[in-house]
């Protein structure tokens, strides 16, 4: 079952979200100087997949507040482990996904949620990552892959700042874009789910001003350099 399915969008159910919606705007507000940029990029409707660099627990919630339409969020599974966060989590149509394998449930889940118009929500580095150490963190794959599956729009997303107490913080939409449907290159080769990663992690760290390199490769991976230097 998709999560975000576990309780239909009745009216109760959405009353629940807007008052989590409110509780989040009140405490985020008031804790933190968050300043918004790119507002003309968030969409009004899914589906969507939003992609954004991972800096703190409050992100997820940051992000949510100044987007209309519910976001359906990646989390790893352990978050779910004990009973009353995982009904939090579930209650809020987080898709739970197991960073350790080649998650099928999760994947259903994901492409389920954006074939019903939905929008989801995925950190690709799949971890927390501190501003001096993005270089040491690959990319997972799996926001592309999705999105050469479905044809979902990518729409970057980059924190800047501390989530710390009354810190200022800056939040960045950058512009939607989409890659080839159905898993091929406009050539007709297969895709390179690592090179496309890359790009879109240099996409989002590019909105605050980073340049977005792993350590080892000054660009970009090398069978993207090998590719581009074919044409």
């Amino acid at each position: 079952m998709n999560p975000a399915d576990a309780m239909p969008d009745n009216e109760p159910y959405r009353k629940t979200r807007a008052f989590l919606r409110g509780l989040c705007w009140v405490l985020v507000r008031l804790l933190f100087r968050v300043r918004y940029e790119g507002t003309e990029h968030i969409p009004a409707a899914g589906p969507a997949i939003l992609v954004a660099n991972h800096t703190s627990m409050i992100d997820m919630f940051a992000i949510h507040i100044r987007v209309r339409p519910w976001i359906h969020w990646v989390a790893k599974k352990e978050l779910f482990r004990y009973r009353l966060p995982a009904a939090l989590f579930r209650l809020a149509g987080c898709i739970p996904v197991d960073r350790s394998r080649v998650d099928l449930s999760a994947a259903r889940s994901i492409i389920g949620s954006l074939r019903q118009g939905r929008l989801v929500g995925m950190f690709p580095q799949g971890t927390r990552v501190k501003s001096d150490e993005i270089s040491q963190v690959k990319p997972r794959g799996g926001a592309v892959h999705f999105a050469a599956k479905t044809g979902a729009p990518l729409i970057p997303i980059a924190i800047s700042g501390s989530f710390k107490l009354f810190h200022r913080v800056r939040i960045v939409f950058g512009e939607p874009y989409r890659l080839p449907a159905g898993g091929s290159a406009l050539d007709g080769e297969a895709l390179d789910f690592d090179q496309l990663s890359f790009q879109m992690m240099q996409k989002i760290y590019g909105l605050i001003g980073q340049t977005y390199h792993l350590d080892g490769q000054a660009d970009e991976p090398a069978a993207g350099r090998r590719a581009r230097h074919k044409r």
